[in-house]
């Protein structure tokens, strides 16, 4: 079971990959105050992550490895001049990240298909985006080291949902699973 976490900031000095979160997150920081160089370095550190992270898990499909491809492509998406405004979206959720501990990416990766077979339901969104990151998760979870402390994990980032999960019968049809005479 879950436990609440009171901590609100996640500092995380020992951890390499809270290290390295932080110095993309300055160096997309110092491009968008005038050093356009910057971006480019931010982009050789995401890709950097990945690579090390792909030796390690050894798949594309793994979490770490999907949320460092995405990143990365985000970054690729705001290097034209013309939308190197949007940088400031990576560069204040990278800073979310690596002070407390929120990573809207690993939300956003989440919700799709083949990274969870929850269906979309209203609570299921509101637990994605609204719910506290699990700040102690490592307490619990020793195992889930390896990405910001085990921090950029789907069972991190996203509440579990509540009793009674809800699941898709068929599109636009929504049944409980604690009601399994309705799947019939």
């Amino acid at each position: 079971m879950r436990t609440k976490s009171f901590r609100l900031f996640y500092l995380k000095a020992n951890d390499w990959i809270w290290w390295a979160w932080l110095i993309t997150a300055v160096l997309l920081l110092t491009g968008l105050l005038g050093y356009p160089p910057a971006f480019i370095v931010a982009m050789a550190a995401t890709f950097g992550q990945m690579i090390v992270l792909l030796v390690r898990d050894r798949t594309f499909v793994a979490f770490s490895v999907q949320l460092r491809a995405a990143y990365l492509l985000l970054q690729l998406v705001c290097y034209p001049p013309a939308m190197r405004w949007l940088y400031w979206l990576p560069t204040v959720f990278t800073f979310a990240l690596v002070i407390f501990g929120y990573c809207l990416m690993a939300r956003c990766l989440s919700l799709l298909s083949w990274n969870s077979a929850e269906a979309y339901t209203w609570d299921r969104l509101r637990r994605t985006f609204l719910s506290a990151p699990d700040l102690d998760r490592l307490k619990t979870d020793p195992k889930a080291a390896g990405c910001a402390g085990g921090l950029c994990t789907i069972a991190a980032q996203v509440a579990p949902p509540g009793q009674g999960k809800t699941i898709r019968r068929a599109p636009m049809s929504w049944v409980r699973a604690d009601q399994p005479e309705q799947l019939q």
